[in-house]
């Protein structure tokens, strides 16, 4: 016999070996769609096989102390609650106390989405007007800090704050922070 022929022959008794103890394992059923081809004149014929579904909720609040520094342009990833994403209409949102510009317009960006398709978030004007024990309290301190809250929309799974200031930001001063609530739903598929 030559070399070959040996190797051959010692890879096919490895596979057979293979073989044999996947298959005294049992039988693995997969799941999925498939389709039967069709010839013209005959009927179109679909079949379809879907595992079960069930849904998971993941309800979230988190409070994110901003600290430390961050130059302009770089971001800070927030939160990533994949394989969840946000799924009842008003139910997810997002509070700011960030550093902001004189007009009150902050000099961050949270940008949300599906990583790496992130959009801008609205986060509306800075939030002036509140109350203490009846008594008017100022929420944001122009050219300082302000406070900002926004709806985040259906289908988000990333998070991300950016420094969309022309310089540095330091978050050690200030008690600036951001905090996510989130109610998400993720379906996660089951064998029949």
């Amino acid at each position: 016999m030559t070399n070959a022929t040996l190797y051959l022959s010692f890879v096919l008794t490895i596979a057979t070996i293979i073989i044999i103890s996947i298959a005294d394992f049992g039988t693995i059923k997969a799941y999925g769609q498939s389709m039967t081809a069709t010839t013209p004149g005959m009927n179109n014929t679909i079949m379809q096989q879907h595992a079960a579904h069930i849904l998971d909720n993941l309800i979230i609040s988190e409070h994110i102390p901003l600290t430390g520094q961050l130059t302009s342009g770089d971001y800070m990833l927030l939160m990533d609650f994949t394989p969840f994403a946000t799924s009842v209409e008003g139910h997810s949102h997002i509070a700011m106390k960030a550093p902001c510009n004189q007009d009150g317009s902050p000099k961050v960006t949270i940008v949300a989405g599906v990583s790496p398709n992130l959009s801008t978030l609205n986060m509306g004007n800075a939030i002036n007007n509140g109350t203490l024990n009846g008594k008017n309290l100022d929420l944001s301190n122009e050219g300082k800090s302000c406070l900002y809250r926004a709806e985040l929309p259906n289908g988000i799974t990333d998070i991300a704050l950016i420094n969309t200031s022309n310089g540095t930001l330091n978050f050690n001063e200030g008690g600036y922070s951001v905090t996510v609530s989130v109610h998400g739903t993720a379906i996660q598929h089951i064998a029949k």
